[in-house]
């Protein structure tokens, strides 16, 4: 792991009204919260070598019981400083239970909807030897938003916030039915960061301006093989490409990452100064030795949705997030962002080393 420079050591680790020193927020500005519009569960986590053929059967190592889903990019928020607050459904059980003593030791505003009669739900989350994970999910209370709950809190939004969309809630009739509703009053100036997941949930009625959309290459490949036809599929095969081809396909600003490889990032032509369609921005990662990705695309969103919040500008808040994936990977469990201080040094040094080339 990269270790943080004296400089960083001097940036305070959860401190939301904290500048960065490239740029953000002062004291006297807004500091945007971070909003999340999906789901928490609990991971119930196992390592192995690999998962079993079809009939067969493995041993695995029992790596605890974690509080999951969209409770690992609002941990990464956290540990960039910025204020979190959660919207996922809580129900009855001991799933809840823990749930809500996870978001209250991060110090995660708790505002989702209470639903009666049923826990939240669980995944495996199987971790094989090359640090690749696997999911088995099923559903419990936090699929059934109730209709009206989230447009009820985004409409309270003030602008600088980032409502952080889980793509996974458009896989619930009751999740899509209430994000689709609270997207319609987003009010203007809230920027949204979505985050197709592998389900690839992108929601129809995605605001024009302030939306990033985020997925990693085999998400962008799924894409291109779902709206796409065999030219496209052709361009996925390359992440640089990909996040061409899905720019064309859903008209938003796309990041797409690609692990080791770094991630790329396009935007319409005419949206910011100098921005081009010709190519994709490649963004940098660091070297790591990888033990667990569980987690690490939600360390990446939570850091790229807390920068914007912060008011960073977009290369380096694509910098950051990179930084905190990677370093996400070498720890075990889904929450496993490291503190800012250790971020922001991993960027610096990057900075550096590219400057040198």
């Amino acid at each position: 792991m990269i270790p943080p420079s004296d400089t960083a050591r001097s940036i305070p680790d959860t401190e939301p009204s904290t500048p960065s020193r490239h740029g953000g927020t002062d004291g006297n500005d807004h500091t945007g919260r971070v909003v999340l519009m999906g789901q928490i569960l609990v991971d119930l986590a196992v390592r192995g070598e690999a998962l079993p053929s079809p009939g067969g059967d493995v041993w695995a190592i029992d790596e605890g019981m974690h509080v999951g889903g969209g409770f690992n990019a609002l941990v990464a928020a956290r540990r960039m400083g910025a204020e979190a607050v959660s919207l996922s459904p809580i129900g009855d059980g001991p799933y809840s239970s823990l749930i809500q003593a996870a978001l209250a030791r991060e110090g995660i505003t708790d505002l989702g909807p209470r639903i009666a009669g049923i826990d939240n739900g669980f995944c495996i989350a199987f971790t094989d030897r090359t640090g690749e994970r696997t999911f088995i999910s099923t559903k419990g209370a936090e699929t059934m938003a109730p209709a009206s709950a989230w447009a009820d809190f985004v409409r309270t939004m003030s602008p600088g916030d980032v409502l952080y969309v889980d793509g996974y809630l458009m896989d619930h009739p009751a999740n899509k039915e209430a994000a689709e509703a609270a997207l319609r009053v987003l009010p203007e100036g809230v920027r949204v960061l979505l985050d197709v997941s592998p389900v690839i949930g992108i929601p129809s009625d995605l605001p024009s301006d302030d939306v990033i959309v985020s997925m990693n290459h085999r998400e962008a490949q799924e894409i291109g093989q779902q709206r796409g036809d065999s030219s496209v599929c052709d361009r996925c095969r390359e992440p640089h490409e990909a996040a061409r081809a899905m720019l064309g396909l859903l008209g938003h600003p796309v990041l797409v990452r690609a692990g080791a490889a770094g991630a790329y990032f396009v935007r319409p032509a005419g949206t910011a100064p100098n921005a081009s369609n010709e190519d994709a921005a490649h963004i940098p990662t660091p070297h790591v030795e990888a033990i667990d990705t569980n987690g690490a695309g939600d360390a990446h969103s939570g850091v790229l949705a807390a920068s914007l919040g912060h008011g960073i500008p977009m290369e380096r808040a694509l910098l950051l997030a990179n930084c905190a994936g990677a370093l996400s990977t070498t720890a075990v469990g889904p929450a496993s962002c490291p503190p800012r201080s250790q971020i922001e040094a991993a960027a610096d040094a990057l900075t550096a080393d590219t400057a040198a080339e």
